[in-house]
């Protein structure tokens, strides 16, 4: 009996340090890292005016891809925005020293919807960049099945909508997936994305570095501070999480260890 209550226990112990440290992905929506694998850059789609277009002829240097959709009612706009505001931010320039890709992943998108989003999105960019710098891609169901398992970007379809995570893939110039990068949120609930961590990512990727996600343990360890636009270290989070584990530990080394067994006559 004392076992079964203690392994009942340990159960809700490693439930709750689940929901502390949240998985990366899941097998159908959200990520499966592809770090170091190749995206297929022979893949065609059609650009913004209409024009076929392969990877290959866009990822030619430093590249950020970005899977969305441009009717999104959802996540995709407000992280659109967010990489038009660092585009302003960080001492790298766009078309220069790295490009930017949005492929859609809704196969009814045309190139009409590409242009007006790619119109929204660079009238956010104030600094002046080449119009290929930040290409928008539309294409048909395998192309971007293609990349999207490539990367390991997994989404559902309900009707019109898509269920998707949002996330930058950032891509060296051979076309090798070096890192991950998920946007945080501010104090007002929108999109954040340091320029620090844009810019290093960008670095990595022009050395064809791969670099692991540790966004949720950065984020679980470290608290935004928007007024200073920097992380700072988070005592009790860390504090509350080493608390569950310790006592995660007693009850496998105390209350489930295994009693004397009575000597018989």
């Amino acid at each position: 009996m004392k076992t079964k209550i203690g392994a009942v226990v340990l159960i809700i112990l490693l439930t709750g340090l689940s929901n502390v440290f949240p998985a990366d992905f899941s097998e159908k929506i959200g990520l499966v890292e592809k770090l170091g694998k190749k995206v297929p850059l022979d893949v065609s789609f059609l650009d913004s005016e209409g024009k076929t277009v392969a990877l290959k002829d866009l990822i030619n240097k430093p590249t950020v891809i970005d899977l969305a959709y441009y009717k999104c009612t959802g996540i995709c706009t407000p992280l659109m925005t967010e990489v038009a505001n660092v585009i302003n931010k960080i001492d790298l320039t766009a078309g220069k020293d790295y490009n930017i890709i949005t492929i859609s992943i809704n196969d009814n998108e045309f190139s009409k919807d590409a242009a007006a989003k790619k119109a929204e999105m660079l009238n956010l960019v104030k600094t002046e960049i080449p119009a290929n710098a930040w290409t928008f891609l539309t294409g048909d169901s395998a192309a971007i099945s293609t990349v999207t398992k490539a990367v390991g970007f997994n989404y559902q379809r309900q009707e019109e909508a898509f269920i998707h995570t949002g996330v930058l893939i950032f891509i060296s110039a051979d076309g090798k997936i070096c890192r991950y990068l998920k946007p945080d949120y501010n104090n007002h609930g929108d999109f954040r994305i340091l320029p620090f961590d844009f810019k290093m990512a960008l670095l990595e990727a022009s050395k064809g570095e791969a670099i692991p996600v540790i966004d949720n343990v950065v984020r679980y360890c470290f608290s935004y501070q928007p007024k200073s636009d920097t992380y700072t270290f988070d005592l009790f989070k860390i504090f509350g999480a080493g608390t569950l584990l310790m006592v995660a530990v007693v009850f496998v080394f105390v209350v489930l260890k295994p009693g004397k067994h009575k000597k018989t006559v």
